[in-house]
């Protein structure tokens, strides 16, 4: 679970460009390790959700 955690913390700040480059050294250590997919599982979820809560607010504000 805690692995879970840090891929969403790095997916999370990668979307809003911000970051240190220690934790990037060690998500590519991790990604070599573990490969890419848990990144762009979560990315894709991140996103998806991202634009069904900008849907959201969007059909919310206009009538």
């Amino acid at each position: 679970m805690k692995d879970i955690g840090q891929v969403v913390k790095a997916v999370t700040s990668a979307m809003v460009g911000v970051g240190k480059k220690e934790d990037l050294i060690k998500n590519l250590e991790r990604t070599e390790e573990q490969g890419p997919r848990p990144y762009i599982v979560v990315g894709l979820i991140m996103t998806v959700g991202f634009i069904a809560m900008i849907i959201v607010i969007v059909k919310l504000v206009l009538p």
